[in-house]
């Protein structure tokens, strides 16, 4: 067994994680305090913490503006409507992330869909519209005119529909001399013989069926195309796709069209590519890396004055400039701004120091101190970097302080949470977790995967699949994964399963601060989960121990256990499996999980 790795464990977590906003030499300060700020009626606000719609200002961080409303897209969605006017609303509950638009109104397309402008509950997975209803393409039949149609419970696979009845295709046809006028007859009446056709060797009606690929398909309007397999009505929707993989869009208006598998408005946009189709802004010049339209280099200058050199796309003279693209020597550094038609400064950081893009003497003062060793610029600002941290261009003492975003917090105080870069106070006697960057309050719910953390407000009889929140009278969930519930006589369980991948920042400081490893992912069984290069960690006592590889975590439950990314590392205890969402790297949660747990020793 290796030998404990303590406490000076914590100081190289420290002396690596380097978190806060930072600005290198060179940087520039000023732009990026411009950058951040825009002017409102109000007076001028950090876009990071405020936002302002139609001329008022609306305190709060993630902010957007849905016309003259903010909102948080974490929580809520913004749709739009423009018949002649833009018509805006807000439908709080559920986040833009996984939300569509139904007219004014935003809805889950996994568990509901759009009929007519009208949100309604999906009775089956693959749902379809009929009218302002849905219904169940398995099991029922829409049938009758637009905006007059029945639903029907389908007698067999063999029946179609004739006028707002159904017929067996293989019996009788449907005769119809014009679309309103329609009857059953059998099979070998003159009118079946003048209207059949063969599609391979099934017989089907021109009038109300297509035969598309050698399968037949009912039309879902008269002037209904093939797309694939499948029909679709040419008013409403769009076929999409290779001739080999084609996929049928809803048409987002009449000025969209296809761009691969997706849908672009030709208005405002265009479709870049030949094999790799990507959908760019109109004004844009669709530079490909398949070679369309290659974008041609910059031509250099041609440096045929006598001793000069090439620096950047300019000629210089060594003699009198430095080039400050290139190594500089030992006791010589380049200061700039940043930007192209700055002229960077050339200084000895021995006598000068370079903050903003500008040099200056070094004088002993409260933002200068003498020697290099250990110095760091904070924008422009010069801090020690063993007993400082700065955020967002402001110093702050390390001992009591780490950062959140642009601002810096005490670590150990319970009334305070970091969720991605978000900054929360919390309330007394309550156990709020993070959900991405907003708190999770009861009754709502947080369903995260690998890609994303997803809040929901509470619905009976649905649970977590990853960050999808589902239906379980529709879907079925298995290690991160959807599938269509069982058929009527198949076994179905009666408990909900639930897949998520759980987030360290949300343990309790007994749970976090306790014993747990940390492993890459070699394999996922129903068995267990297979891990490699396994550490045990303590963050109460700061220590690690590497253990003997493999390591395999038992899975009763394969179908709980969260989609994970084989590779990847992940933390675990002796049930779940845990990611890090606030952070980019293990270091990185290392050092939040033992400044959480215990006093950060500094040195001066």
């Amino acid at each position: 067994m290796l030998p404990l790795l303590t406490l000076g464990l914590v100081s190289l977590i420290c002396g690596f994680t380097t978190l806060c906003a930072e600005t290198a030499m060179g940087a520039t300060a000023a732009s990026k305090s411009d950058s951040n700020r825009n002017a409102c009626v109000e007076g001028k606000y950090d876009i990071r913490e405020a936002v302002c719609c139609e001329n008022h200002l609306y305190p709060g961080a993630g902010l957007s503006c849905c016309g003259g409303q903010a909102f948080n897209p974490e929580e809520a969605t913004c749709c739009k409507v423009n018949n002649g006017n833009t018509t805006t609303a807000v439908t709080k509950g559920l986040s833009e992330k996984v939300s569509d638009c139904c007219g004014l109104k935003a809805y889950n397309h996994l568990n509901e869909i759009c009929c007519q402008s009208t949100v309604v509950v999906k009775p089956a997975p693959m749902a379809q519209c009929c009218d302002k209803q849905a219904y169940d393409v398995d099991k029922q039949m829409c049938c009758g005119l637009i905006n007059n149609k029945t639903i029907l419970t389908m007698n067999s696979a063999d029946h179609r529909c004739c006028g707002q009845n159904q017929f067996d295709t293989k019996t009788t046809c449907c005769c119809s001399w014009m679309e309103e006028d329609v009857k059953i007859e059998p099979i070998i009446s003159s009118c079946c013989v003048t209207q059949s056709a063969h599609c391979g060797t099934k017989a089907y009606n021109k009038f109300h069926e297509l035969c598309c690929q050698s399968t037949v398909v009912a039309k879902p309007a008269s002037n209904a195309r093939c797309c694939g397999k499948q029909a679709f009505n040419d008013d409403t929707q769009l076929c999409c796709g290779r001739t080999d993989n084609k996929a049928i869009l809803k048409r987002n208006s009449s000025d969209h069209r296809c761009c691969g598998q997706n849908q672009f408005d030709t208005k405002k946009q265009r479709c870049c590519g030949t094999e790799s189709l990507k959908i760019q802004p109109i004004s844009s010049s669709c530079v490909e890396e398949s070679g369309v339209e290659k974008q041609k280099p910059e031509p250099q200058p041609d440096c045929t004055e006598p001793d000069t050199n090439l620096c950047g796309a300019s000629c210089y003279n060594p003699s009198n400039f430095r080039c400050c693209m290139k190594l500089q020597g030992k006791s010589q550094r380049c200061c700039a701004r940043g930007r192209p038609a700055d002229a960077p400064s050339v200084y000895n950081p021995h006598t000068h120091v370079c903050c903003d893009g500008c040099v200056s003497e070094r004088m002993p003062s409260k933002d200068q101190f003498h020697g290099l060793p250990g110095q760091h610029w904070s924008w422009t600002k010069v801090r020690r970097p063993h007993t400082e941290i700065c955020c967002d261009g402001q110093r702050h003492l390390r001992i009591e302080n780490t950062h959140c975003g642009v601002k810096a917090y005490n670590i150990k105080d319970p009334l305070m949470k970091c969720c991605a870069g978000t900054l929360h106070n919390l309330t007394v006697g309550h156990e709020e977790q993070c959900c991405g960057s907003i708190l999770q309050t009861a009754p709502n719910v947080c369903c995260s995967s690998e890609d994303m953390e997803v809040l929901y407000s509470a619905k009976t009889r649905f649970g977590c699949c990853g960050h999808l929140y589902y239906n379980t009278s529709l879907w079925s969930c298995c290690a991160g994964k959807l599938s269509p519930v069982p058929q009527p006589g198949q076994h179905r369980s009666e408990k909900i399963k639930e897949s998520k991948l759980l987030s360290v920042n949300n343990l309790n400081e007994a749970e976090l601060c306790d014993e747990m490893q940390i492993g890459t992912v070699e394999s996922v069984s129903r068995h267990g989960i297979t891990f490699n290069s396994v550490w045990r960690i303590h963050g109460r006592e700061a220590f690690m121990i590497l253990l003997a590889s493999p390591h395999i975590l038992q899975t009763p439950d394969y179908c709980s256990t969260p989609k994970l990314v084989p590779g990847k590392s992940y933390f675990f205890d002796k049930v779940n499996v845990f990611t890090d969402f606030n952070h980019d790297s293990f270091l990185q949660s290392l050092h939040f999980i033992i400044s959480k747990c215990r006093p950060v020793t500094t040195t001066s």
